[in-house]
C-alpha cells in the first residue's frame, strides 16, 4: 500500500512540474516574442535570448532606445522608414541589410528611436578597424558608446557611428570589414615603419606631385616580405617601375602587389598562404632606398592598404 501512494506522489509531482515547465516557457515566448537569432543577421547570430545571462550591453547607447518590429506581409525598409519617420539608411545599417534586399514577412526588425548609421560588431572587427573603414574618430565612436567594452567591442554589439556614411555591399570599405569578419583580413606583408602612404604625394624621383597607389614600408635591407592574404602567384618578375615584382590574385576581383623586391622567392601559378614567405626587400626600380611598395587591388583599382591590414 506504501509502495502505491509512493508511486502517486511521485506522479503528481512530476506532472506539476512538467506543467509549470511549459507555463513558464509559455510565459517567456508571450513576453518576448521577437528575440530571435535572425534579428541580428549573420555576425551576430550567435547570440542568444539568455546567453551569458545578458543581451543588454548589446544594444546600450546612450540616447537611442530600440524596439523589435514583427514585418509583415508586402512590408519594405522604404514604406517602414516612412512609418516610423526614419532614414532607410538607418534601418539598413541597423538591420544589415545594405544588400538592397527587403525584410522576409513575419521576421524580426530592430527600431531604433532616432536617426543614424549604426554598426553590428562582427567577428575578427575591433573598434578601430569601423572606425578606419567608415571614416569616423575612433574617439567620436568611444564617446558614442561608453558600453563597448574597450576597442575590442563585443561581437553582437550595436554601434552608433555619429557621422558615418551609409556602406552598401559592395562598397570596398564594407568589404574590407567582411573581409575581417571571414578572417579574411590582411597581414602587414613585411615588418617596419611606414615610409609613404596612399594618395597624393610629391614623386621624390621626378619631383613631381602625383597619386601613390599604395603603402611604402622600411624595414631595411633585405627584409622579409611575407603574403598578406592566401592567394595564387599572377606575376613573378620585373616590370617598369616596380623593379622586381610579385602579384598575388586573392579572389573575387582582390589583388596585393609587392614591389621593389631584391629578390622574388614565388613563381607564377604557385599557390601561397597568408604569412608565407615570397620575397626580400630590396631597392629595384624606382626606389631611392631599399623599402617594399606594397598595394591592394579592387578589380585593378588602387585602394588604401589600411583598410584592408589587421595588424
Amino acid at each position: 500500500m506504501m509502495d502505491f501512494w509512493r508511486r502517486t506522489i511521485w506522479f503528481i509531482a512530476i506532472l506539476l512540474s512538467l506543467l509549470w515547465l511549459g507555463l513558464a516557457g509559455w510565459v517567456i515566448r508571450q513576453s518576448f516574442p521577437a528575440l530571435s537569432p535572425q534579428v541580428l543577421g549573420p555576425a551576430a547570430a550567435s547570440p542568444s535570448p539568455g546567453e551569458k545571462g545578458d543581451w543588454a550591453p548589446l544594444f546600450h547607447i546612450p540616447g537611442v532606445e530600440f524596439k523589435f518590429y514583427r514585418v509583415e506581409a508586402h512590408d519594405t525598409y522604404a514604406a517602414l522608414a516612412l512609418k516610423f519617420g526614419l532614414r532607410e539608411s538607418s534601418l539598413r545599417s541597423l538591420n544589415q541589410a545594405n544588400d538592397g534586399s527587403n525584410p522576409a514577412p513575419q521576421s524580426s526588425l530592430l527600431i531604433p528611436s532616432k536617426d543614424g548609421i549604426f554598426h553590428v560588431m562582427g567577428p575578427g572587427q575591433d573598434l578601430s578597424d569601423v572606425a578606419r573603414a567608415y571614416g569616423v574618430p575612433l574617439k567620436s565612436i568611444l564617446e558614442a558608446n561608453p558600453e563597448a567594452g574597450g576597442l575590442e567591442g563585443r561581437r553582437g554589439q550595436v554601434l552608433y557611428l555619429p557621422g558615418a556614411p551609409y556602406l552598401a555591399k559592395d562598397d570596398v570599405h564594407w568589404l574590407a570589414l567582411k573581409s575581417l569578419a571571414d578572417e579574411r583580413g590582411f597581414l602587414k606583408p613585411t615588418t617596419g615603419r611606414f615610409a609613404d602612404g596612399f594618395g597624393p604625394r610629391v614623386n621624390p624621383i621626378s619631383g613631381k606631385k602625383e597619386f601613390h597607389p599604395g603603402l611604402d614600408l622600411a624595414p631595411g635591407w633585405r627584409a622579409r616580405v611575407v603574403a598578406a592574404q592566401s592567394g595564387e602567384v599572377i606575376f613573378a618578375g620585373i616590370q617598369a617601375g616596380y623593379g622586381r615584382l610579385i602579384i598575388l590574385d586573392h579572389g573575387g576581383g582582390l589583388t596585393s602587389r609587392y614591389g621593389h623586391l631584391d629578390q622574388i622567392l614565388v613563381k607564377v601559378h604557385q599557390r601561397v598562404l597568408k604569412g608565407d614567405l615570397i620575397g626580400r626587400v630590396g631597392m629595384t626600380g624606382m626606389a631611392t632606398g631599399p623599402h617594399l611598395h606594397f598595394e591592394v587591388r579592387l578589380n585593378n583599382q588602387p585602394q588604401n592598404p589600411l583598410i584592408y591590414l589587421t595588424q
